[in-house]
């Protein structure tokens, strides 16, 4: 029975990991990072709420207090490292760095005398638009290209009235030169490798980057502000109770029905009555 377990929570495992992480290591980091600070709210919020130490009216206070530094350090951890890391993956799936075996296959497979992002964001187009390539988003252009030539190149979702353009015969006429199907395939799939492991560098270094900007220099400042901006709304909160508490002057102080002259009636003492000069 031990056996069994093992064997479903490793299941479990491998098919969350291959089915979304696998492939980008940067997003997972980006995950755990977030679920961190998840854990560590709660792990606050629950001290704060079994603590027999802390007033009932200070928990009304804190509790909220540490929900919404929760909600500031998980959205901020979160947002920040998420627009770093779409920064690094555009950069890669646009070109604007590239490893040397992404070059060298564009420089194989390149008819004319277009862009190197030209080229692969019409051929990216093309894949798209017949079903060729399973990548869908726009901005992920190389891999599309690359996932698109090697289903072309296996007949794989390649519908039977598509009808190449002039282009794009050329590209895989030039990669056929001297080099047979199965040469072809083995070349694809070794750039593609190359590339998603580039990728998946530039998106782990982005995401560690982002967290430590978000965890050490963004959180902090924007949870300071938020905190320095609700102690004064307590301390607003307390001064307005405070006046609302206190009695009235015209009761406590004085009745003008009672007194004509004095606030407060004061002791009387025969010491200076008795007193002469």
């Amino acid at each position: 029975m031990p056996l069994l377990k093992g064997n479903i929570f490793e299941s479990l495992a491998n098919k969350v990991w291959n089915g979304k992480y696998a492939d980008d290591v940067g997003i997972a980091l980006i995950h755990l990072g977030a679920a961190g600070w998840v854990l560590s709210a709660l792990a606050q919020i629950l001290m704060l709420a079994h603590n027999k130490d802390i007033d009932k009216k200070e928990k009304r206070f804190l509790i909220p207090q540490e929900i919404a530094d929760g909600v500031v350090n998980v959205g901020l951890y979160y947002s920040i490292c998420q627009i770093i890391k779409n920064i690094g993956d555009y950069m890669s799936e646009n070109i604007q760095y590239m490893t040397q075996k992404s070059n060298d296959f564009l420089k194989i497979t390149k008819p004319d005398s277009r862009s190197n992002l030209e080229f692969i964001k019409g051929f990216a187009e093309t894949f798209r638009n017949n079903g060729i390539t399973t990548v869908k988003k726009q901005r992920q252009n190389m891999s599309a290209f690359l996932d698109g030539t090697l289903n072309y190149l296996k007949g794989k979702n390649v519908p039977e009235n598509f009808t190449p353009g002039a282009d794009f015969k050329t590209a895989f006429e030039n990669l056929a030169k001297g080099r047979t199907l199965e040469q072809q395939i083995d070349l694809v799939e070794d750039v593609q490798r190359n590339f998603n492991g580039y990728k998946n560098g530039v998106g782990v270094i982005a995401a560690v980057g982002a967290s430590i900007l978000a965890c050490n220099i963004i959180t902090p400042v924007v949870r300071n502000i938020m905190a320095n901006y609700s102690q004064k709304r307590l301390m607003r909160k307390n001064a307005s109770a405070v006046q609302v508490e206190k009695p009235s002057t015209a009761n406590v102080y004085y009745n003008k029905t009672q007194f004509s002259t004095l606030r407060y009636p004061m002791p009387k003492s025969g010491t200076f009555s008795s007193f002469k000069i």
